[in-house]
Parts: C-alpha cells; sequence; structure tokens
C-alpha cells in the first residue's frame, strides 16, 4: 500500500504552482490541505475547489516576507489541533533584478521568501513529526536556474541554489527518522505570477508566451498543472524510498549546446 500523507501544508497555495500543488494532492487522497497564502480571497476559492473535491481546507494567511511569519504559521496550525505530515515549499518571489544594479530591497525579499521561509518551515514541521515519531515528506519547489540564469534573474537563482543546498542536507539529517526531503527544479513554467512579471518587468502584452516560447521544444510553456504532477509524485510514498534528490523538471537539457565556444 502507498503511504499517503493524512495533511499536506502547502505554501503559495492561492495561486499557480503552489494550488496546482494542494489539488494534486487531493486528488491523491491526501484528506486535509493546510492552505497557507496572502490574499483572503484566494484562499477561499482554492479551499472552495479542495472541498468540492472531498477534502478538509484549511486557511491559514501569513506574509512569508516577515521574519516571524514560521512561527505564526504553526502556532495557528497547533491551536487547530492539526499535524501536517507533507510540506509544500512553494510559495516564491520571481523579482528581476539586474545583476549589474542589484536593488538591496529586492535581494533581501528575494532571499526572505525563497530561502529563509521555507527553511524555517520545515525546522518548525520536522520538529513536530519527530516528536509524534511520524513519518513525513517534504518537497521544495526549486528551479533550473538554481544551476544558472539570465543575468537578470542572478539573485533569484542564487535563492533556488541555496533552498537546493538545504534540501539535500535537511534529507542527510532526517533519512533514520522517516521523513523524506525532495526538491523540485522546475524549468519555465506559466503560472499567474509568471505572467505578471512578463508584463510589469519586460512589457510584455497579451499573446507573449507564443512569441517568447516558440522555440522551446513544446512550442510553449509548462503548465502548473504538469509540475504538479510531479510534486504530488514526490510529496506520497510512489517516491519512496526516494530522499535527497533534487529533479530537473524541464523540457530542455540544461546545461548542453551543439555550438563550439567562442
Amino acid at each position: 500500500m502507498i503511504w499517503t500523507p493524512e495533511c499536506a501544508l502547502v505554501t503559495g497555495a492561492t495561486s499557480g504552482i503552489g494550488e496546482a500543488a494542494a489539488l494534486a494532492l487531493v486528488s491523491a487522497g491526501v484528506g486535509t490541505i493546510i492552505v497557507v497564502g496572502r490574499s483572503a480571497e484566494r484562499a477561499e476559492e482554492v479551499s472552495a475547489r479542495i472541498t468540492e473535491m472531498g477534502a478538509l481546507a484549511e486557511v491559514v494567511l501569513a506574509d512569508l516576507s516577515e521574519a516571524g511569519a514560521a512561527d505564526a504559521v504553526f502556532a495557528e496550525i497547533d491551536a487547530r489541533g492539526l499535524l501536517a505530515d507533507c510540506l509544500i515549499n512553494a510559495a516564491g518571489l520571481t523579482t528581476r533584478t539586474e545583476i549589474l544594479d542589484i536593488d538591496l530591497a529586492d535581494y533581501e525579499a528575494l532571499f526572505a521568501v525563497n530561502v529563509r521561509s521555507p527553511v524555517l518551515l520545515f525546522g518548525r514541521f520536522a520538529k513536530r513529526l519527530l516528536r509524534a515519531g511520524r513519518p513525513g515528506t517534504v518537497t521544495d519547489i526549486l528551479s533550473s536556474a538554481m544551476h544558472g540564469g539570465a543575468p537578470d534573474i542572478s539573485i533569484y537563482s542564487m535563492t533556488k541554489a541555496a533552498l537546493g543546498i538545504h534540501t539535500r542536507n535537511a534529507a542527510y539529517a532526517l533519512q533514520d527518522d522517516g521523513i523524506r526531503v525532495n526538491g523540485l527544479a522546475m524549468g519555465w513554467t506559466l503560472t499567474p505570477g509568471e505572467d505578471s512579471v512578463m508584463r510589469t518587468t519586460h512589457g510584455a502584452s497579451d499573446g507573449w508566451e507564443t512569441v517568447y516560447a516558440a522555440k522551446r521544444p513544446l512550442g510553449r510553456l509548462m503548465r502548473s498543472e504538469e509540475v504538479a504532477r510531479a510534486v504530488r509524485f514526490l510529496a506520497t510514498g510512489e517516491s519512496a524510498p526516494m530522499t535527497g534528490s533534487i529533479v530537473t523538471f524541464d523540457q530542455v537539457a540544461t546545461g548542453i549546446t551543439d555550438l563550439h565556444p567562442h
């Protein structure tokens, strides 16, 4: 029998990868989803979909850029008598920051949400499972950009590389305790957040995906639902006993070219 989490905590669950992952976990049989996000309106919409699918939704509103967010999230979860045995760190910022003109505020915000938050959430999640003597899984949403990204996403790439190191160290620390930790390094995916960045930062207009992705193997960007299927695999017993793995989920092979260097 394949192990299935009883209660999954999904950050960034109000949009994009997080929302798709939450719904994919419900389809896998997870009974309770803790929806963590900033928008009360979006959280209620996602919760309604989870309920329609037959699972219980618990909403915890939090701004993960704040230093005390991890403690606040788990204080609320504890108060409701919930014990999460699955953590999906899907919340993230993709702010563009030019490498020659790095903005300190953007730098700190990217590291706060993309590194500090998932690291602190992991610690609080794992300690509770260890005290309960329960197995569990952690899935960190990474990016293929962790291997090196364009100059305008250099800081973002750094945050994903840093989180990836934590993923493997955390897996090693808990490999004898029944808590598996893996990461999914996804490629360019069309999400509401990515669409917003492309429009506000790059001045993209309607149909921008067709122009930018025309030379991609699929002729399009990847979809949140496609990534969510891989998240479901890593978060459930289907991927056991794998731990400490960084899985690249992309439509291109990174770092390979048939062109001779200049």
